[in-house]
């Protein structure tokens, strides 16, 4: 289907016909010189009318000659299809596509090509420079608040969230929930990865039972408990309040064994315990069904999904109050993020390198598919153009250019048949 016209290919359209006028304009120029030259000659010999008779000559066959190469291009000179290799363009359009995308895809889109330009580009220094930027940093901010209306506009429908809420019940129903729990304590627990993290984990309880404040918490809590026993036997409260520090000291004391001890007791006999569960997750029907009921029952439950709505309810008043407030604290921590981030970057050579590698490595193996998508681009598009379309688009683009051919061939067919009546004319005074 052609293309519409439009005011700007009318302006084209108009600028083509000037220079063409200008050039049929030169034609006529010589045409009627040569006339008139041919006229004053045969009637007033003389060696100047003769000269301006072969200049005109010549350069109206220059002009003609040009004039049939450059309209042979695009269309068959006066409308004679019998004329041979005229209508390049309409009767090559096929070829001429193909032989684009080659040229395109050869010159332009090879492998070393796009390599060398991706590895000149440095694109983490080009994307930390642009986030470290204030400006950029400001308007990025700006943009992405004001995109959050709309998104949460989107979001924020009925259907949608009834959609959604089906759609992800329906899916967590079909999860094996104990088969995930135990494949999950297996990885945690495979090869004693956990053991670093309960190293932790006792080491801050330790900490935590040590600390003044929280020892003189726990003893006041068991010297109370401890005293409502005791104070039947007329013991002093002081003795209760020495036996509650000595729980908490025994307390921590083991906790901190534990700590330090990855063979001590209790711990040995907590990975036990897992292990149990872990086999019982993997292996036990009725507790698997058990866990996996609970799933269920607790899917069913309206509170859950009441619940998780309210929060989501939460979430989207706090997003649109915020992003319509002057000081919204979203856009300036994207302000701020973005720039500590291309700040970051900046000092960072080592993650710009990987970044730049990686990229070159994600591009690479994609170059030659999409250059070959690139040529078939190309070619289906110039076969899906009528002649007359890619005709008129070419002549449009370089038909004026062309023009200047036509100009130059009547000028230099001019100048050469100068040149060649003065030949001539030397070769016949200097002939014995």
């Amino acid at each position: 289907m052609d293309a519409p016209i439009t005011p700007q290919i009318d302006r084209r359209v108009a600028a083509l016909r000037r220079k063409k006028s200008l050039a049929l304009a030169l034609l006529g120029v010589a045409t009627a010189v040569l006339v008139v030259a041919t006229w004053f000659e045969r009637v007033h010999p003389h060696w100047g009318w003769a000269l301006t008779a072969a200049m005109a000559e010549a350069a109206l066959v220059g002009g003609l000659a040009d004039w049939f190469a450059v309209v042979a291009l695009f269309r068959h000179p006066l409308g004679q299809r019998w004329i041979p290799h005229t209508a390049i363009i309409p009767s090559k359009k096929d070829a001429l596509g193909v032989n684009l995308a080659d040229f395109i895809c050869t010159n332009f889109l090879a492998r070393p090509q796009v390599l060398a330009r991706l590895q000149r580009l440095d694109v983490a220094s080009r994307l930390a420079a642009k986030l470290a930027d204030p400006g950029t940093a400001h308007v990025l901010g700006d943009r992405l608040t004001a995109a959050v209306p709309h998104l949460l506009s989107l979001v924020n429908s009925e259907p949608l969230h009834r959609y959604l809420h089906n759609a992800a019940r329906t899916r967590l129903q079909q999860v094996d929930l104990s088969g995930v729990a135990a494949f999950g304590l297996r990885q945690l627990t495979l090869d004693g990865r956990h053991e670093a993290l309960v190293d932790q984990a006792l080491g801050y309880i330790g900490e935590a039972l040590q600390s003044p404040e929280t020892h003189r918490r726990i003893s006041e809590r068991a010297a109370k408990e401890v005293w409502g026993i005791l104070r039947y036997a007329k013991l002093d409260e002081m003795i209760a309040n020495r036996i509650a520090d000595k729980l908490i000291s025994g307390l921590t004391a083991m906790v901190t064994e534990m700590a330090t001890d990855r063979n001590h007791e209790m711990r040995v006999r907590i990975a036990g315990e897992v292990e149990q569960l872990i086999l019982r997750l993997e292996v036990d029907e009725a507790f698997r069904e058990r866990v996996n009921g609970f799933r269920d029952q607790m899917l069913e439950r309206p509170e859950l999904g009441t619940y998780l709505r309210s929060l989501w309810d939460d979430l989207v008043a706090w997003l649109q109050a915020d992003v319509a407030k002057p000081d919204s604290a979203i856009r300036a921590r994207i302000t701020t993020a973005s720039q500590e981030l291309g700040a970051s970057l900046l000092g960072n050579e080592d993650m710009r390198e990987w970044i730049n590698t990686s990229v070159l490595e994600t591009l690479e193996p994609m170059i030659d598919p999409m250059r070959d998508k690139a040529r078939g681009f190309i070619t289906e598009r110039v076969q899906q153009w009528s002649a007359d379309e890619l005709t008129r688009e070419l002549e449009l683009s370089i038909g004026g250019d062309l023009q200047y051919i036509r100009y130059n061939g009547t000028a230099i067919g001019a100048l050469i048949g100068g040149i060649i009546f003065a030949v001539m004319a030397a070769l016949e005074h200097f002939a014995p």
